[in-house]
């Protein structure tokens, strides 16, 4: 057992999950002249109370004698992760028992997502868990029973009230669905992602009143992210928003896809992926219904076991309901809360687009901390090595610019016209043939402002003909 289930168990009695009744103190007086040794008062413990508010922990051997040890003849329904089977219980009461299978890699997981989550909220259109066991290897989850089975056999017809399932029960459940995810989004104290909602989820009690079921692949995010990374896609074929398989992100708007497609399995009594004789590979429910809407031919894809008997107008809103929520850009998809007022108050929608549109998803790359790196700091980290091998250049280039000039000429004097030469800053007496102000002065006043002439044949005026020999 993991460390999860024990913590998981040992916060049973936070939920409410004690079945032993506190002890109440009442007070009675001891009559004078008795032989009995108390004192004062007496502890009187009441019957024990069977009843419990919230889950709370079963054993083993309770489920199942219950279930009858698990048999087959009890069975309601199989799962990807497990079997549910009818229980009564010694009260009397009738539940289901969910017993996640032992060879299902992902059964732990499921088993702590129920009741972790489930279990501390409370919806009319929710399934209740009542408990779990987690003994001998086994973990099983007990929840109330619904008489009625599940939406995906009343639609198939193999309900024995199906003859039941009418306009006005189709509608009344796809409200009851919308307000349950409404309160999951929005309403709870951290938001609630289902990731698995199907005809198969959703429940139906003896009045025929939705209840959303199968928190396995269920999220807890927080209200102000809007969608949460995986690495796994969870949920079930046909159902999955396009943007889960290139993104990999669920969100709120992918339960608002996986709703529009159950909207329109209730209208058109199809499942989602069905075979068509033309095309061997399964068409989605979803194309079908867009091509009946681009041909203007949407009323025809109304459920023929209704016989009409649904008003055309109504129809024709609900399939465009079911359209704009599966709409391939998620920003476009509506809220829940806003499939709860239309369900409740009719309010408008949007037009929908007169052909389906395409979209584009960006895949982000897997990798945050690569992108967190500013794109600016990368090439300043790059390029700093090469700054400071260049920033001596400069430098080098006028030191040795000053002896280059200087170098077709005997002295290294500069010329008094040339402003860019550092060659004044060096000390005159380093130069033995340096000319004096004088001679200079007159000599620039002679020769004007041309660096060609040569000052130092002129350091000995006296010697014109050494000045021409020099040159």
């Amino acid at each position: 057992m993991t460390k999860a289930l024990r913590y998981l168990c040992c916060g049973a009695k936070c939920l409410g999950a004690s079945t032993k009744p506190e002890k109440e103190t009442t007070s009675k007086k001891v009559v004078k002249g008795s032989k009995s040794k108390k004192r004062g008062s007496v502890l009187v413990q009441k019957p024990a109370d069977t009843t419990f508010y919230g889950p709370r922990i079963f054993t083993f051997r309770e489920l199942s004698t219950a279930t009858k040890q698990f048999s087959a003849e009890e069975v309601l329904g199989r799962g990807a992760f497990g079997s549910v089977f009818k229980g009564t219980l010694k009260d009397g009461s009738i539940v289901a028992v969910k017993q996640i299978a032992h060879d299902s890699n992902q059964g732990e997981r499921e088993f702590l997502a129920e009741v972790s989550i489930i279990s501390r909220i409370r919806h009319q259109n929710l399934v209740q868990l009542q408990g779990w066991c987690h003994e001998k290897g086994n973990l099983l989850l007990v929840y109330d029973y619904m008489p009625n089975g599940s939406l995906d056999k009343l639609l198939e017809g193999n309900n024995a009230n199906a003859k039941l399932a009418g306009w006005d029960l189709r509608h009344s459940v796809l409200r009851g669905v919308a307000c349950a995810l409404s309160y999951l989004h929005e309403e709870c104290q951290q938001c609630v992602l289902h990731r698995d909602v199907k005809p198969s989820n959703v429940l139906l009690d003896e009045n025929f009143s939705p209840h959303l079921a199968d928190f396995g692949l269920a999220r807890l995010i927080h209200h102000t992210t809007d969608n949460v990374q995986t690495t796994i896609i969870a949920g079930t074929r046909g159902y999955l928003a396009p943007e889960l398989a290139q993104v990999g992100k669920a969100s709120t708007k992918s339960d608002v896809f996986s709703f529009g497609v159950l909207a329109l399995e209730v209208a058109t009594g199809r499942k989602a992926l069905e075979k068509t004789q033309s095309e061997k590979q399964a068409v989605s429910l979803v194309d079908l219904v867009w091509r009946a809407h681009e041909q203007h031919k949407l009323l025809s894809m109304a459920d023929p076991k209704l016989e009409g008997a649904y008003d055309p107008e109504k129809m024709n809103k609900l399939l465009q309901m079911g359209l704009f929520c599966c709409h391939p850009n998620p920003e476009a998809r509506p809220p829940m809360n806003y499939i709860r007022q239309w369900f409740i108050q009719e309010v408008p929608l949007p037009d929908l687009p007169p052909v389906k549109p395409r979209v584009n998803y960006v895949l982000t790359s897997p990798s945050p901390p690569k992108l967190a790196l500013p794109a600016p700091e990368a090439k300043l980290a790059i390029a700093g090595p090469e700054a400071k091998l260049a920033l001596p250049a400069p430098e080098a280039t006028l030191a040795i610019e000053g002896p280059q000039k200087s170098s077709s000429t005997p002295s290294k004097s500069p010329s008094p016209t040339d402003n860019r030469s550092p060659a004044p800053k060096s000390p005159i007496p380093r130069s033995p043939t340096t000319p004096s102000p004088i001679t200079s002065k007159e000599h620039t006043k002679s020769n004007g402002a041309s660096p060609q002439p040569q000052t130092t044949p002129q350091t000995q005026p006296t010697q014109p003909s050494s000045a021409t020999n020099g040159n």
